[in-house]
């Protein structure tokens, strides 16, 4: 059935530079290995019980530049430039990521920032030590004419210093007050690098008309944004309204040839969506191969096939959230507040007497 339905497949499946949504038929087309169904199936069609890396050496040097830009307008120059060097890494913080963390930047970052709608970080990795250090003055030289401003750092420490940036806002969004919270709804589309200016000018313009506050940052070099919004929970209607936008974004998405689920998958959240994505004959196949493995369902139900339940109804806040013991609901939040998200969930719940 899979390849019967090639040419299908291949019209409507993202051609974006990643894609974690639906079941992977593109991949087992090209490769007609079983296991390309279940990369990225999320505990959906099997148990693996097991699996072997085979791991990359990391060069002995590193060099970065961060890139101010004055606007996103001509931002597909700029990636389709530092793209020709080949980067290890290149992070996209957009204005509101600016605006979010001003306070906790250093006075050189501050001073990049400035006035600009968004900032490039280019990690630059390689063994030759003299080699990476012309590419970056390369990439400089490139971008000049591109780009507000480039600072270059051409060692380890100095490149640490560069991508500190990065991680500020983490600790800012996990200690917001009770009466907003930091959400991962829309936080995973991912389109055609050419098209990352319009997506964010989008997301950014039907988030302020429905009054949700947004963080927008990511992966620049693969067109993946993530954005992070911020309801304010006393507010009456902020659910319909996140639904809403969810809807509104999708369809953008759907609209530039992109995908909703760049890396963290479909889940619940966006299984309800994948018709509008794939059209009603590819998810047709999703179901037939979803019966095939798990014909009695009891592989994560409502993942990626779904279930009938509205995507915005699993939120951790909001008047349909689940309703969890005290000691419970406190344990998550403090996982969220401190970061701690390797921290066994089953841990919480843990009720046996201390060893004498």
């Amino acid at each position: 059935a899979i390849a019967a339905a090639a040419p299908l497949i291949r019209r409507r499946f993202p051609h974006t530079r990643k894609n974690s949504s639906g079941y992977a038929l593109d991949a087992f087309l090209r490769s007609g290995e079983l296991l390309d169904l279940l990369i990225g199936s999320e505990g959906t069609l099997a148990l693996i019980t097991s699996a072997e890396w085979r791991l990359d050496r990391v060069p002995a040097h590193r060099a970065a530049l961060r890139v101010a830009l004055r606007t996103m307008d001509r931002f597909p120059e700029v990636i389709a430039t530092l793209l020709s060097h080949r980067p290890a890494a290149a992070e996209l913080l957009d204005r509101t990521f600016l605006d979010l963390v001003a306070d906790q930047l250093p006075a050189e970052a501050a001073a990049a920032a400035e006035g600009a709608e968004a900032i490039l970080l280019v990690d630059l990795e390689g063994d030759d030590r003299a080699a990476l250090q012309a590419s970056a003055e390369s990439i400089a030289r490139d971008l000049a004419p591109l780009a507000a401003r480039v600072d270059l750092a051409l060692d380890e420490v100095e490149a640490t210093r560069i991508w500190e940036i990065r991680h500020a806002a983490s600790p800012i969004l996990a200690s917001l007050p009770e009466n907003r919270r930091s959400l991962q709804v829309i936080e995973d589309g991912c389109v055609p690098v050419t098209h990352v200016g319009e997506y964010i000018h989008f997301v950014r313009r039907a988030a302020e008309a429905r009054g949700l506050a947004v963080v927008i940052f990511g992966h620049a070099g693969d067109g993946h944004i993530h954005v992070n919004l911020l309801p304010e929970l006393a507010r009456t209607g902020w659910e319909a309204e996140v639904a809403a936008l969810l809807g509104e974004v999708t369809g953008e998405i759907v609209r530039l040839g992109g995908t909703p689920s760049g890396e963290h998958g479909d889940g619940r959240l966006r299984a309800g969506l994948l018709d509008e994505v794939f059209g009603s004959e590819i998810t047709a196949l999703f179901r037939r191969i979803k019966t095939a493995f798990d014909p009695h369902g009891i592989l994560n139900p409502g993942v990626i096939v779904p279930d009938g339940t509205p995507p915005v109804s699993h939120l951790k806040a909001g008047s349909r959230a689940a309703s969890l013991p005290a000691d419970i609901a406190a344990g998550l939040r403090q996982i969220e507040r401190a970061g701690g998200y390797a921290t066994p969930r089953l841990s919480l719940a843990d009720t046996s007497p201390p060893s004498p």
